[in-house]
């Protein structure tokens, strides 16, 4: 069965002064149709440069594909001329952007964005393309939506501007919609609307949903499968229950740890992953993770780890799933993690 997108050995990069910075080096997945696939990992993992490699919107210079292929529908995305990309992006495929308020235009007003969308890839005439949009702000959940066409985005709160954000890029009924942290900058409350916004809308038009996040408690709740990225890489890959039930990276066991949890009764201290994110400028020669894993062998400074099978559609890349690599149990995972956050150092197996 053909996926709706496949990125197959993708690596971008971005050249400075200073060097190459690898932002994302040989990231392979799929998404398949009415699929939600959630990405996570810190900052500077390479999330964004990611799908916006997938949508075109790297900046060359400095920015640049260096190798890979993005297949949609078949159809090699990086092979294409900028004309034909444009005419994709935003009707087959549309991106929610972290900040809604920076994404929007504040010298315009909402409808005069909105209707530029149906202008360009629909060819509406105003009063058409006038209606589309109301009838999309309606669909989100903002109340008299003629009205609030006429308003500027800093009279909308936060929630009501990203709403603005997610009618804009339905407009023209996409295939495929990536939402980079669309839930970041909002609270609580207005982040569970936005995320039930989003599935009801998959439910309807039968969307596909890359969503990208940090938050591992967003992902349980609205994906089906999850991608953990670190360092460029993706280190392990599977359907949400194998992530969170029996995860194989080190890097996700630190995620998972991390997470507050409301059955927690005996009120264990969250432990957070030690050190800092790596430095992309000048990549480890193994694993990177490496300097902050408390289960490192030698070998993982060494060599970059290949990723391995755990079961049907459940992948790690980590020396630890190697054969002749010892064995850990849940309590050596436990204690490895509170002696490094404790004191600062790292145990090797």
């Amino acid at each position: 069965m053909q996926h709706l997108l496949e990125v197959d050995n993708l690596s971008t990069s971005f050249f400075t002064y200073a060097g190459e910075i690898r932002a994302v080096s040989g990231v392979s997945f799929y998404v398949d149709e009415g699929e939600a696939l959630g990405i996570v990992g810190e900052s500077g993992c390479g999330k964004s440069v990611t799908v916006k490699s997938i949508m075109g919107l790297i900046p060359e210079p400095p920015g640049k594909i260096i190798k890979g292929q993005i297949n949609f529908r078949g159809q090699n995305l990086l092979a294409l001329p900028e004309k034909k990309m444009a005419a994709l992006r935003g009707k087959a495929m549309s991106m929610i952007f972290q900040d809604p308020m920076t994404s929007l235009n504040p010298v315009l007003t909402i409808g005069q964005q909105m209707i530029e969308v149906l202008y360009r890839h629909e060819g509406f005439g105003k009063r058409e393309a006038f209606a589309r949009t109301a009838e999309f702000l309606d669909m989100v959940g903002i109340s008299d939506a003629r009205h609030c066409l006429k308003q500027y985005p800093h009279e909308f709160s936060g929630g009501m501007r990203q709403r603005v954000m997610i009618a804009t890029a339905l407009l023209c009924q996409p295939q495929l919609l990536i939402a980079d942290e669309p839930t970041t900058a909002l609270d609580v409350t207005i982040q569970a609307q936005i995320l039930e916004l989003l599935r009801d809308l998959k439910k309807k038009v039968n969307l596909s949903i890359i969503l990208i996040t940090h938050d591992l408690g967003v992902v349980a709740g609205f994906c089906s499968r999850v991608i953990v990225m670190y360092g460029g890489r993706i280190v392990e890959s599977g359907l949400v229950q194998d992530i969170f039930k029996s995860a194989q990276h080190p890097y996700t066991w630190g995620l998972l740890r991390s997470i507050p949890r409301l059955d927690n009764t005996q009120r264990t201290r969250l432990i957070p992953i030690p050190g800092t994110p790596p430095d992309l400028l000048h990549p480890a020669p193994g694993c990177e993770f490496a300097a902050r894993c408390p289960f490192a062998m030698n070998i993982c400074n060494e060599q970059v780890p290949v990723m391995r099978q755990i079961n049907s559609g459940h992948q790690a890349a980590c020396w630890l799933l190697h054969p002749q690599a010892p064995k850990l149990n849940i309590a050596e995972r436990r204690s490895r993690y509170e002696g490094t956050s404790h004191s600062g150092g790292r145990k090797s197996c």
